[in-house]
This record gives C-alpha cells, structure tokens and sequence, in this order.
C-alpha cells in the first residue's frame, strides 16, 4: 500500500484540545469501512519519525474526517494544520468492524471514543435498531451528538460533572439501560442489545464489559503503533488463554471479552 498526499479541506478545533479534519481521499473513501483507521504523518520530515493511528471519524463523497486529541508532540504538529495544507495519509488500515443485520446494537462512547462510533452507526442503521450513548467530563467536551441526532438515533449522555445528561460515567448509563427493576428488586434484563460497540480510555472499556457481561462488547481499541502493518507488535495485547492481539492487523476492533485491559 502506498501513501497518499491528501488535501486538507475543512479543520476546526470542536473543544478545548479536540480537532477535526476532512481530507480530500477519494481513494481511500471507496475503500474504507467503519472500524478502519489512517496512519497519518505528522510532519514534512523525518521528527517525528512514527506516523500517528488515527480512526475514521465519517465519510462524506470523497472526503474522509478524522478526529483527534492534542495529547503529545505528533498530535500538536497535527492540529496545526488548516485548510488547504496537504497531508501524508496510509490506509485505510485494520480490519473493519464485524457487520451485523438486523440486532438490537448499543453504541458507547467515551470522549474522543465518540468519533470512530459515528461511521459505525452510519453504516449499522441502515438494517439494525441503535441506541448511542456518550460520555464525557463536561457538556462542553460531549463530541458529535448533533451528528448522530442528524442520523435520527436516539442519543442519551453522560457527564461526570452533571452538566448534561446523566451526573456520572457513562458505563453506569449503559448498565442502567440494559437492566431495569423488577418487582421484587432485583434486576432484570429489558430489551438486552445484541451486542455493544465501544470506543474510549482503557479502564472505561474494561468497566463496561464488567457491568454488561455476558453481552458481547467490541472495543475500539486505539494504542501506539510503530509500523501499523502488523510486523512490530508494538500495538499488541494480551489474549485470555494466550497469545496476543495485535491491533493494526487483528483490530483495531476487537471482542473485548477475549482480551486483558
């Protein structure tokens, strides 16, 4: 696979810290499904020398949007760009998200892990009943819930400060709308999903599969990566039983019953 020079067209700062960019790849949009990510390089030169994973956030004609946190050195290089700069682009990369028709699907997003949810539920509405929930520390840093209303899904949010939606996290939420209070005080299911969809920070993804198991969660999973092609094992996670997952090849969606967190 070779990299492809990409126009920036449109870049915004959507909250403090929290930037989107949509690129002109018309080559990479008729290939790409959810789940997929793009290894962007960050600079002109050789520092940085890595390029930085980044999951596809939406698909518009031949556009393709990331969005992404400035959280070290490559991803400040990164929100520099504005429109009309060119970027280095591989991808798309990883295997694309299981495809499932007809299921009751539960999407679960935490913060940034809201932005590679939104192609997900794009494709999935089209034959499956969804329900989106979000989280985030604050209103203010609450991502994309206009886009997913826009998709006509139900969308139910969760902030730590109680600024929006539920005061708390939002695997409490998720937990609450999988079970309900029986008569005698006890939980029981009500309408269980069929299987969940969750991208967010570690300890969060291992929450949800703890409040929601035995249901199947799969995880977005995003972690360093050195090559993204499979050959390095930097981005590697332990499998339960052994052996490893690696997420630029096995992933970067993965069932996150099966791995350790």
């Amino acid at each position: 696979m070779k990299p492809t020079r990409c126009l920036v067209v449109r870049a915004r700062e959507l909250c403090a810290g929290v930037f989107s960019l949509w690129l002109e790849a018309p080559d990479i949009t008729r290939r790409v499904s959810p789940g997929q990510f793009l290894n962007v390089k960050v600079s002109d030169g050789v520092d940085p020398l890595l390029r930085r994973p980044i999951s596809v956030c939406d698909v518009e004609g031949d556009l393709v949007r990331i969005v992404f946190r400035s959280v070290g050195r490559g991803t400040a290089l990164l929100a520099r760009v504005r429109a009309g700069d060119e970027l280095d682009v591989l991808g798309p990369l990883g295997r694309p998200a299981p495809e499932l028709h007809h299921k009751d699907v539960l999407l679960c997003g935490g913060g940034i892990g809201a932005a590679p949810l939104l192609l997900l539920a794009r494709r999935l509405k089209r034959t499956n009943r969804l329900q989106v929930l979000l989280g985030a520390r604050s209103k203010a840093e609450l991502l994309l819930t206009r886009e997913f209303r826009a998709l006509g899904l139900q969308v139910s949010t969760a902030t730590d400060d109680g600024s929006a939606g539920h005061e708390g996290m939002v695997t409490e939420l998720a937990e609450t709308q999988c079970k309900v209070q029986n008569g005698r005080g006890r939980l029981a299911i009500s309408r269980q999903p069929s299987v969940v969809f969750a991208c967010g920070p570690k300890p969060m993804l291992a929450d949800l599969v703890r409040r929601l198991d035995p249901i199947p969660v799969w995880g977005f999973v995003e972690e360093r990566m050195g090559c993204g092609t499979g050959i390095c094992y930097c981005c590697a996670l332990p499998k339960k039983g052994g052996g490893h997952v690696r997420f630029c090849e096995e992933g970067p969606v993965v069932r996150l019953n099966e791995v350790v967190l």
